[in-house]
């Protein structure tokens, strides 16, 4: 899914949302769904002959809980998971043969931001992690990457205790020292992920 797609569906949605009822607050503990268009592009440093690009799109879960105070600010946190890359994608060069695959990603984050009236919007700051790693071809490892992730987003309520957002999130996800044939280098891995989202909130 190309993220032109992706974010017009996500104009639509929160253009709808702009004429229904609103709920007034946003503390508690809220549960979603998740719409996830991924961008991903993975290198090994030193060289140019293993980089290449992965997209993909799939379905994802999050939970979470927000606490407010006065002057509308909104602050809490969350877990989320979605899918990743899982069709290996080769490559070779004088490093040997290499690829990339992978099938989640874990993004435990924390979200801060303002409200005015029924909109929230926020930055984020967390930990991504993915099985999704640069590897040499045929490893059986069960190798995982974990590095920073941050983004913005913005979210409406529907009424009744439903909201919707889209948010975009980078990750990188690099890793150090790996081998690649004989050769110890480092992987660098960044992702790009955007989010639509229908959240209940209890």
């Amino acid at each position: 899914m190309q993220y032109s797609k992706t974010l017009a569906v996500a104009l639509c949605v929160a253009a709808h949302a702009t004429g229904l009822s609103a709920d007034t607050s946003w503390d508690g503990f809220y549960m979603g769904l998740s719409l996830d268009a991924a961008r991903t592009n993975a290198s090994i440093s030193g060289t140019n002959a293993h980089s290449r690009e992965a997209k993909n799109a799939s379905l994802g879960a999050y939970a979470g809980f927000n606490r407010s105070s006065a002057g509308g600010f909104v602050w809490g946190a969350e877990i989320g998971i979605s899918g990743a890359e899982n069709t290996p994608n080769l490559s070779g060069g004088g490093l040997g043969s290499s690829e990339f695959s992978g099938k989640f990603i874990i993004n435990p984050r924390l979200r801060a931001g303002i409200t005015t009236g029924n909109l929230f919007l926020y930055g984020t700051a967390g930990v991504g992690i993915s099985d999704a790693v640069l590897r040499t071809s045929g490893s059986t490892g069960k190798d995982l990457a974990i590095g920073v992730s941050y983004g913005i987003g913005a979210e409406m309520k529907l009424g009744n205790n439903w909201s919707t957002r889209v948010d975009l999130t980078r990750m990188d996800l690099g890793r150090a020292n790996q081998s690649f044939n004989g050769q110890n280098r480092g992987t660098n891995v960044k992702m790009d992920k955007i989010t639509i989202g229908l959240t209940k909130s209890f």
